[in-house]
């Protein structure tokens, strides 16, 4: 219960019990769930290209993920109000899981590619609900340490992951060869994502979901939208950043090993190394949120990014390499619980959810620009695409500063009450 006029201090971290039964049971959702992209993140691309298939076809692979999701993200929004998170995020993590169970072993790479449609709609799902439910249930005073919290969880599932990842296929080479250990790992990153669902089904909804019929509630959720500047101000950094991701990030895997000579094992290594090095910076975020603002704090990280990602196409060293990586992503990705945060401060509940969506969307649809050109570009050089990524990071995060530095947070105005009181 909340008690009327106290407040935990801005600085101070809260541990993960402060927050309500919902918020625990998403992140253990999270967890399970980016576990699951963990070890995809790591074996799967290698797994692809082991059984023949062309970087070309793993872009695709990433492109129907994404154009699933994209369509995902402008349906799902107003059915919050009729189904539930509960429903949705139970419903995200077996679309999740059977997909790559299927991918595992499907026959050809039209079949591949069709199974990435239905894991785009779990990803598509999962993308549109996280914000705006972490939104939904974080107290003042408490929003970014949620938001924190969350991309803690994330990514020290990420880590896990992609440890599992780089492990589990060479634990079972020796007994069922290279290829079934890939197999092998694939399904196990499917187990893992499907057991999501568990926490998902504990998620408890407001008591007048479900008694809307679904769509009378996406028409009503439709009409009544009001924040189209807001997703307008959004989408241009949001579709800028995700451009240049998907020109790199889905080969990052296929650059380490077949550029530079990784095991899957260093693979899986460097992932998880990345991913702590991103959850440690990330619980600075607030602290840097109250001296540089939400907007601040985003363009000044993903800046700093730039001179590593520039220099990762130079270097024929592994060891420097990884370094090289683990700083960009540190960089690049610390800010992203700030943005999310930004991106909801002073809507009205009913637009979150909508606003999430046309972000996901936005994002979705420049991933499959990316993944598609990124795929055929991987073809013909591994390095060339990084050039193009760092120039379209740089515009997104001058995109980030023009359109967005006017939003504020209630909880950056107490952030910054309470540093004018000291």
């Amino acid at each position: 219960m909340r008690i009327p006029g106290r407040r935990v201090p801005v600085g101070r971290r809260p541990g993960v019990r402060v927050f309500g039964p919902n918020a625990r049971n998403y992140l253990m959702v999270a967890v399970l769930q980016n576990m699951g992209y963990g070890v995809i993140g790591t074996a799967f691309a290698i797994y692809l290209k082991d059984r023949g298939f062309s970087e070309a076809v793993v872009g695709d692979v990433e492109g129907a993920l994404a154009l699933a999701a994209a369509a995902v993200c402008l349906v799902l929004p107003p059915l919050v109000t009729s189904l539930g998170y509960r429903r949705l995020m139970v419903f995200a993590g077996l679309a999740l899981g059977l997909s790559r169970l299927g991918q595992a072993y499907a026959p050809s790479a039209i079949a591949i590619v069709t199974l990435g449609l239905l894991y785009g709609v779990g990803d598509g799902a999962m993308q549109t609900l996280s914000i705006s439910f972490l939104s939904e249930n974080a107290e003042r005073g408490k929003r970014t340490h949620l938001f924190t919290a969350d991309f803690v969880a994330r990514t020290g599932a990420m880590v896990a992951g992609s440890l599992i990842g780089g492990v589990v296929p060479v634990l079972l080479r020796p007994t069922i060869g290279e290829l079934d250990a890939y197999r092998a790992t694939i399904v196990l990153a499917a187990l893992i994502m499907m057991a999501s669902g568990v926490f998902a089904s504990h998620i408890s909804d407001p008591p007048t979901t479900g008694r809307t019929r679904p769509v009378a509630a996406w028409i009503a959720s439709l009409k009544g939208f009001r924040s189209w500047g807001r997703v307008a101000r959004l989408l241009v950094p949001e579709m800028l950043l995700s451009l240049g991701a998907g020109l790199v990030m889905p080969f990052v895997a296929l650059f380490l090993k077949h550029r530079l000579g990784a095991t899957v094992t260093e693979v899986g290594v460097i992932q998880a190394v990345s991913s702590v090095a991103m959850a440690i910076a990330a619980l600075s975020t607030p602290r840097l949120a109250r001296r540089l603002g939400l907007a601040g704090t985003i363009v000044v990280t993903e800046l700093a990014s730039l001179p590593f990602l520039l220099a990762i196409p130079f270097t024929q060293s592994l060891p420097v390499a990884a370094s090289l990586f683990w700083f960009r992503g540190m960089l690049m990705n610390m800010s992203w619980p700030i943005y999310n945060q930004l991106s909801m401060a002073g809507l009205p509940p009913s637009d979150k959810p909508l606003v999430a969506g046309w972000m996901r969307f936005g994002w979705s649809m420049a991933w499959l620009a990316g993944s598609a050109i990124g795929g055929r570009l991987m073809e013909q050089s591994y390095t060339t695409p990084y050039f193009y990524t760092a120039a379209l990071y740089a515009l997104g995060a001058i995109a980030t500063f023009v359109l967005l530095r006017g939003i504020r947070d209630d909880e950056e105005n107490i952030a910054d009450a309470a540093g004018a009181a000291a």
